[in-house]
Protein backbone atom coordinates (compact mmCIF):
# COMPACT_ATOMS: atom_id res chain seq x y z
CA UNK A 1 0.00 0.00 0.00
CA UNK A 2 1.57 3.26 -0.91
CA UNK A 3 1.93 5.97 1.47
CA UNK A 4 -0.91 8.22 -0.35
CA UNK A 5 -3.57 5.58 -0.08
CA UNK A 6 -2.18 5.08 3.94
CA UNK A 7 -2.97 8.95 4.29
CA UNK A 8 -6.50 8.31 2.48
CA UNK A 9 -7.44 5.92 4.46
CA UNK A 10 -6.68 6.80 7.97
CA UNK A 11 -8.40 10.06 6.90
CA UNK A 12 -11.69 8.08 6.31
CA UNK A 13 -11.87 8.36 2.79
CA UNK A 14 -12.04 5.79 0.29
CA UNK A 15 -8.65 5.42 -2.15
CA UNK A 16 -8.55 6.07 -5.74
CA UNK A 17 -9.06 3.25 -8.01
CA UNK A 18 -6.16 1.56 -9.69
CA UNK A 19 -5.19 2.39 -13.04
CA UNK A 20 -6.13 -0.58 -15.45
CA UNK A 21 -2.63 -0.72 -16.44
CA UNK A 22 -1.29 -1.25 -13.00
CA UNK A 23 -3.84 -3.89 -11.95
CA UNK A 24 -2.12 -7.38 -12.13
CA UNK A 25 -3.31 -9.76 -14.93
CA UNK A 26 -4.32 -13.78 -14.41
CA UNK A 27 -1.98 -16.53 -15.65
CA UNK A 28 -1.94 -16.34 -19.21
CA UNK A 29 -3.62 -19.54 -21.22
CA UNK A 30 -1.19 -22.36 -22.41
CA UNK A 31 -2.77 -24.56 -24.82
CA UNK A 32 -2.48 -28.30 -24.51
CA UNK A 33 -2.19 -28.78 -28.51
CA UNK A 34 0.35 -27.17 -29.98
CA UNK A 35 -0.48 -25.71 -33.29
CA UNK A 36 2.31 -25.44 -35.90
CA UNK A 37 1.64 -22.30 -37.87
CA UNK A 38 3.22 -24.03 -41.17
CA UNK A 39 0.12 -24.35 -43.70
CA UNK A 40 -2.66 -22.37 -41.67
CA UNK A 41 -4.99 -20.92 -44.20
CA UNK A 42 -5.69 -16.97 -43.17
CA UNK A 43 -8.67 -17.74 -41.25
CA UNK A 44 -6.82 -19.53 -38.41
CA UNK A 45 -4.13 -17.01 -39.13
CA UNK A 46 -6.30 -14.79 -37.74
CA UNK A 47 -7.19 -16.39 -34.18
CA UNK A 48 -4.81 -16.19 -30.86
CA UNK A 49 -3.26 -19.68 -30.35
CA UNK A 50 -5.70 -20.61 -27.45
CA UNK A 51 -8.43 -19.67 -30.17
CA UNK A 52 -6.71 -22.46 -33.25
CA UNK A 53 -6.04 -25.10 -30.11
CA UNK A 54 -9.70 -24.83 -29.88
CA UNK A 55 -10.71 -25.37 -33.45
CA UNK A 56 -8.15 -28.26 -33.63
CA UNK A 57 -9.56 -29.79 -31.05
CA UNK A 58 -12.94 -29.29 -32.28
CA UNK A 59 -11.84 -30.67 -36.33
CA UNK A 60 -9.80 -33.49 -35.30
CA UNK A 61 -10.68 -34.84 -32.06
CA UNK A 62 -14.81 -34.31 -32.27
CA UNK A 63 -14.34 -32.40 -28.55
CA UNK A 64 -17.51 -30.75 -27.43
CA UNK A 65 -17.27 -27.10 -26.27
CA UNK A 66 -15.98 -27.54 -22.48
CA UNK A 67 -13.53 -30.36 -23.52
CA UNK A 68 -12.46 -28.09 -26.48
CA UNK A 69 -11.82 -24.73 -24.34
CA UNK A 70 -10.08 -26.61 -21.65
CA UNK A 71 -7.78 -28.30 -24.06
CA UNK A 72 -6.85 -24.92 -25.92
CA UNK A 73 -5.93 -23.80 -22.27
CA UNK A 74 -8.67 -22.05 -20.84
CA UNK A 75 -9.17 -22.59 -16.70
CA UNK A 76 -12.05 -23.94 -14.96
CA UNK A 77 -12.48 -21.44 -12.31
CA UNK A 78 -16.26 -22.25 -11.14
CA UNK A 79 -17.78 -26.14 -12.75
CA UNK A 80 -19.77 -24.74 -15.51
CA UNK A 81 -16.76 -21.74 -16.40
CA UNK A 82 -15.50 -24.37 -19.18
CA UNK A 83 -19.06 -25.04 -20.30
CA UNK A 84 -19.51 -20.71 -20.79
CA UNK A 85 -16.35 -20.16 -22.43
CA UNK A 86 -16.60 -23.25 -24.66
CA UNK A 87 -20.20 -21.80 -25.75
CA UNK A 88 -18.73 -18.16 -26.49
CA UNK A 89 -16.02 -19.36 -28.43
CA UNK A 90 -17.58 -21.67 -30.60
CA UNK A 91 -20.36 -18.80 -31.68
CA UNK A 92 -17.62 -16.39 -32.57
CA UNK A 93 -17.94 -15.68 -35.99
CA UNK A 94 -13.62 -15.84 -36.74
CA UNK A 95 -13.85 -19.33 -34.92
CA UNK A 96 -16.71 -20.04 -36.96
CA UNK A 97 -14.86 -19.28 -40.26
CA UNK A 98 -11.92 -21.10 -39.20
CA UNK A 99 -13.83 -24.23 -38.74
CA UNK A 100 -15.32 -23.98 -41.91
CA UNK A 101 -11.61 -23.96 -43.37
CA UNK A 102 -10.48 -26.58 -41.44
CA UNK A 103 -13.08 -28.86 -41.95
CA UNK A 104 -12.76 -28.44 -45.83
CA UNK A 105 -8.96 -29.40 -45.31
CA UNK A 106 -9.88 -32.91 -43.40
CA UNK A 107 -12.47 -33.61 -46.01
CA UNK A 108 -10.08 -33.56 -48.89
CA UNK A 109 -7.45 -35.31 -46.67
CA UNK A 110 -10.04 -38.09 -46.04
CA UNK A 111 -11.40 -38.33 -49.41
CA UNK A 112 -9.37 -41.03 -50.47
CA UNK A 113 -10.23 -43.32 -47.62
CA UNK A 114 -13.70 -42.53 -47.56
CA UNK A 115 -13.68 -43.63 -51.88
CA UNK A 116 -11.44 -46.89 -50.36
CA UNK A 117 -14.30 -47.91 -48.36
CA UNK A 118 -16.99 -47.75 -50.91
CA UNK A 119 -14.69 -49.59 -53.13
CA UNK A 120 -13.91 -52.13 -50.42
CA UNK A 121 -18.10 -52.37 -50.09
CA UNK A 122 -18.80 -52.60 -53.76
CA UNK A 123 -16.42 -55.81 -53.90
CA UNK A 124 -17.56 -57.50 -50.73
CA UNK A 125 -19.97 -60.27 -52.25
CA UNK A 126 -20.91 -61.24 -48.70
CA UNK A 127 -22.89 -57.65 -48.30
CA UNK A 128 -26.14 -57.08 -49.53
CA UNK A 129 -26.80 -56.51 -53.00
CA UNK A 130 -28.43 -53.35 -52.80
CA UNK A 131 -25.81 -51.87 -50.73
CA UNK A 132 -22.92 -52.91 -52.99
CA UNK A 133 -25.11 -51.05 -55.74
CA UNK A 134 -25.80 -47.99 -53.29
CA UNK A 135 -21.54 -47.83 -52.73
CA UNK A 136 -21.16 -48.16 -56.97
CA UNK A 137 -23.71 -45.61 -57.71
CA UNK A 138 -22.34 -43.38 -55.22
CA UNK A 139 -18.44 -44.29 -57.03
CA UNK A 140 -20.11 -43.60 -60.13
CA UNK A 141 -21.75 -39.98 -59.28
CA UNK A 142 -18.30 -38.55 -57.48
CA UNK A 143 -16.29 -39.72 -60.31
CA UNK A 144 -18.42 -38.23 -63.39
CA UNK A 145 -20.46 -40.80 -64.47
CA UNK A 146 -23.99 -39.80 -63.07
CA UNK A 147 -26.88 -40.47 -64.54
CA UNK A 148 -27.92 -37.78 -67.30
CA UNK A 149 -31.75 -36.78 -67.49
CA UNK A 150 -32.80 -35.24 -70.60
CA UNK A 151 -36.16 -33.11 -70.79
CA UNK A 152 -37.21 -31.74 -74.40
CA UNK A 153 -40.13 -29.39 -74.31
CA UNK A 154 -41.47 -28.11 -77.81
CA UNK A 155 -42.91 -24.78 -77.91
CA UNK A 156 -45.73 -24.43 -81.34
CA UNK A 157 -46.38 -20.78 -81.89
CA UNK A 158 -49.96 -20.46 -84.46
CA UNK A 159 -50.44 -16.73 -85.03
CA UNK A 160 -54.22 -16.49 -86.28
CA UNK A 161 -55.89 -13.89 -87.86
CA UNK A 162 -59.49 -12.64 -86.37
CA UNK A 163 -61.23 -14.19 -88.44
CA UNK A 164 -59.94 -17.22 -88.58
CA UNK A 165 -60.48 -17.05 -84.52
CA UNK A 166 -63.80 -16.24 -84.95
CA UNK A 167 -64.37 -19.60 -87.12
CA UNK A 168 -62.63 -21.48 -84.11
CA UNK A 169 -64.89 -19.86 -81.62
CA UNK A 170 -68.27 -20.81 -84.13
CA UNK A 171 -66.92 -24.25 -84.12
CA UNK A 172 -66.53 -24.93 -80.58
CA UNK A 173 -69.99 -23.20 -79.80
CA UNK A 174 -71.28 -25.88 -82.30
CA UNK A 175 -69.89 -28.49 -80.66
CA UNK A 176 -70.80 -27.34 -77.46
CA UNK A 177 -74.31 -27.21 -78.67
CA UNK A 178 -74.33 -23.35 -77.61
CA UNK A 179 -77.64 -21.28 -80.00
CA UNK A 180 -75.98 -18.81 -82.62
CA UNK A 181 -76.70 -15.89 -80.48
CA UNK A 182 -74.63 -16.68 -77.80
CA UNK A 183 -71.54 -17.62 -79.80
CA UNK A 184 -72.45 -14.27 -82.08
CA UNK A 185 -71.55 -12.48 -78.37
CA UNK A 186 -68.33 -14.36 -78.67
CA UNK A 187 -66.38 -13.18 -81.75
CA UNK A 188 -63.87 -10.92 -82.06
CA UNK A 189 -65.08 -9.51 -85.33
CA UNK A 190 -68.21 -10.49 -86.09
CA UNK A 191 -68.19 -7.77 -89.39
CA UNK A 192 -65.48 -10.09 -91.08
CA UNK A 193 -67.59 -12.88 -90.97
CA UNK A 194 -68.58 -13.36 -94.71
CA UNK A 195 -68.93 -16.96 -94.91
CA UNK A 196 -69.74 -19.37 -92.39
CA UNK A 197 -72.33 -21.91 -91.50
CA UNK A 198 -73.63 -22.26 -87.65
CA UNK A 199 -75.91 -24.78 -87.17
CA UNK A 200 -77.91 -25.22 -83.30
CA UNK A 201 -76.98 -28.15 -81.84
CA UNK A 202 -79.78 -30.60 -80.78
CA UNK A 203 -80.70 -31.80 -76.77
CA UNK A 204 -78.84 -35.12 -76.75
CA UNK A 205 -81.43 -37.56 -76.25
CA UNK A 206 -81.96 -41.59 -76.15
CA UNK A 207 -78.49 -43.64 -77.87
CA UNK A 208 -80.93 -44.48 -80.95
CA UNK A 209 -81.79 -40.52 -81.57
CA UNK A 210 -77.93 -40.20 -81.08
CA UNK A 211 -76.88 -42.50 -83.43
CA UNK A 212 -79.46 -41.26 -85.57
CA UNK A 213 -78.49 -37.65 -85.47
CA UNK A 214 -74.89 -38.70 -86.35
CA UNK A 215 -75.87 -40.55 -89.71
CA UNK A 216 -77.63 -37.93 -91.05
CA UNK A 217 -74.63 -35.65 -90.26
CA UNK A 218 -72.61 -37.96 -92.27
CA UNK A 219 -74.84 -38.43 -95.08
CA UNK A 220 -75.00 -34.21 -94.87
CA UNK A 221 -71.21 -34.25 -95.68
CA UNK A 222 -71.02 -36.83 -98.40
CA UNK A 223 -73.88 -34.77 -99.89
CA UNK A 224 -71.51 -31.40 -99.51
CA UNK A 225 -68.70 -33.48 -100.50
CA UNK A 226 -70.40 -33.78 -104.09
CA UNK A 227 -71.58 -30.48 -104.75
CA UNK A 228 -69.47 -27.86 -107.01
CA UNK A 229 -67.98 -25.18 -105.67
CA UNK A 230 -70.61 -22.88 -107.29
CA UNK A 231 -73.63 -25.06 -105.55
CA UNK A 232 -71.35 -25.36 -101.89
CA UNK A 233 -71.23 -20.75 -102.59
CA UNK A 234 -75.05 -20.63 -103.35
CA UNK A 235 -75.77 -22.84 -100.40
CA UNK A 236 -74.00 -21.18 -98.18
CA UNK A 237 -75.51 -18.24 -99.09
CA UNK A 238 -78.82 -19.22 -98.65
CA UNK A 239 -77.90 -20.55 -95.31
CA UNK A 240 -76.80 -16.49 -94.38
CA UNK A 241 -80.34 -15.54 -95.67
CA UNK A 242 -81.91 -18.35 -94.03
CA UNK A 243 -79.75 -17.28 -90.38
CA UNK A 244 -80.88 -13.34 -90.98
CA UNK A 245 -84.61 -14.09 -91.63
CA UNK A 246 -84.33 -16.01 -88.56
CA UNK A 247 -82.59 -13.24 -86.98
CA UNK A 248 -85.56 -10.84 -88.18
CA UNK A 249 -87.99 -12.22 -87.28
CA UNK A 250 -86.73 -12.75 -83.53
CA UNK A 251 -86.59 -9.58 -83.29
CA UNK A 252 -89.87 -8.92 -83.84
CA UNK A 253 -91.23 -10.97 -81.83
CA UNK A 254 -89.33 -9.50 -78.75
CA UNK A 255 -90.30 -5.97 -80.15
CA UNK A 256 -94.25 -7.23 -80.21
CA UNK A 257 -93.77 -8.29 -76.97
CA UNK A 258 -92.16 -5.39 -75.31
CA UNK A 259 -95.30 -3.42 -76.81
CA UNK A 260 -92.53 -0.97 -79.08
CA UNK A 261 -94.32 -2.65 -82.46
CA UNK A 262 -97.79 -3.76 -83.33
CA UNK A 263 -99.08 -6.50 -85.18
CA UNK A 264 -99.97 -4.01 -88.10
CA UNK A 265 -96.41 -3.02 -88.67
CA UNK A 266 -95.29 -6.79 -88.93
CA UNK A 267 -98.22 -7.32 -91.38
CA UNK A 268 -97.67 -3.86 -93.33
CA UNK A 269 -100.88 -2.80 -93.06
CA UNK A 270 -101.19 0.92 -93.51
CA UNK A 271 -103.76 2.72 -91.23
CA UNK A 272 -106.80 1.74 -90.93
CA UNK A 273 -106.39 -1.26 -92.94
CA UNK A 274 -108.06 -4.13 -91.08
CA UNK A 275 -106.08 -7.71 -90.69
CA UNK A 276 -107.23 -10.24 -92.73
Amino acid sequence: MTSSQSRARLAGRQPPPIPQSDRKRGRPCTPLIPVDEAGLGPAMLALSPTMRAFVVAKIQSGCSNADAARLAGYSAVSPHALEVTGSRLAHDERIQAALLEEGQKLMRTQGPKSILTLVEIRDNKSLDAKDRAKAAVELLNRSGFQATTTHQINVEHTHLTDGQKDARIIELCRELGLPETEARKMLIAPDKIIEGEFTEAEPVGPPTEIAAKRQRKTELERERRKLTPEELAARKAANLEAQKERRRRAEEARALAAGAIGLEDILGLSDGEEIP
